[in-house]
């Protein structure tokens, strides 16, 4: 790893969001001295910069897959490379990340939503044998079945969070009510971006995400309205924000809750799926 400081030929500092196409142009010409280097196959941009809301605080998440020899072969000091922006305020501004071709190919077989979710929406800014595009199409498709399943996970996982922090509002434990609020949070994330037959997105940028997956502002505004302050009638309020949108994309799963409950705890394909795709 190593780093540089850089001044800010963009002018990009102090601005609010920026367009995605000047990023991306930007990103292009950041990224061009590796698309002549020996064993790069590519080279692609994730993280905000590549998202719609990117902002001033935002950087260039740039990587470079290689094949496996040539990433072999390369420095360690040279395999991540991130250069700052001193600011006001002072940041990264850009970094070089490499990835060998078969740890990517090897992330087809990954249950971390990290390892998918990103190549929904990466900017592919070097691809001249069309290698990257054919591979990210194939991470980022979330299996029906994958889909059906964790569905039921993640509902679970966030009625029963809900129910938990309930009885920790009730025994007056507001710090355990707010952890577990906090995996409610998460699960529901999950939960929603499942629903639209999506991988689940990041935490820092899950809101902005799930509007772009076209979830209501008032279900997010709800969630975020109980994590601020927990109350009972919130908590339910929640809930059945969450029954009445499931319901309405024809989901019907939820409605029998013995059955579900028997699943998770006394087959085999539910505890494997919660251990597979349970919130850890």
């Amino acid at each position: 790893m190593s780093e540089r400081s850089t001044p800010d030929p963009h002018g990009t500092r102090g601005s609010g969001t920026i367009a995605r196409g000047s990023a991306i142009d930007r990103a292009r010409e950041l990224s061009a001295p590796y698309t002549t280097k020996p064993g790069v196959i590519g080279i692609y941009l994730v993280g905000s910069a590549s998202r719609p809301f990117r902002d001033r605080l935002s950087d260039y998440d740039i990587e470079v897959a290689m094949d496996d020899a040539a990433y072999a072969a390369t420095p360690m000091e040279e395999r991540h490379v991130f250069v700052i922006d001193e600011g006001p305020p002072k940041k990264v501004d850009h970094e070089f990340y490499l990835r060998s071709w078969s740890e990517l190919v090897a992330l087809e077989r990954s249950t971390h939503d990290l390892d998918h979710y990103p190549f929904q929406h990466a900017a592919i800014l070097h691809d001249p044998t069309g290698r990257l595009a054919t591979l990210f199409r194939r991470l980022a498709v979330l299996p029906p079945g994958v889909r059906e399943v964790r569905l039921k996970v993640h509902y679970l996982e966030t009625v029963f969070a809900l129910g938990r922090a309930a009885k920790c509002l009730d025994r007056d434990r507001e710090l355990a009510a707010r952890l577990i609020l906090g995996e409610a949070g998460l699960a529901l994330v999950k939960l929603l971006a499942v629903a639209r037959g999506s991988w689940a997105p990041t935490r820092h940028w899950a809101a902005e995400e799930l509007r772009l997956l076209g979830i209501p502002d008032d279900l997010l505004g709800h969630a975020a309205a109980i994590l601020a302050a927990p109350t009972h009638d919130g908590l339910k309020d929640l809930r059945d924000a969450i029954h009445r949108y499931l319901d309405g994309l024809g989901e019907s799963f939820h409605h029998d809750r013995m059955a579900l409950v028997r699943w998770a705890f006394l087959t085999a394909a539910g505890k494997q799926a919660f251990r597979t795709w349970g919130v850890q």
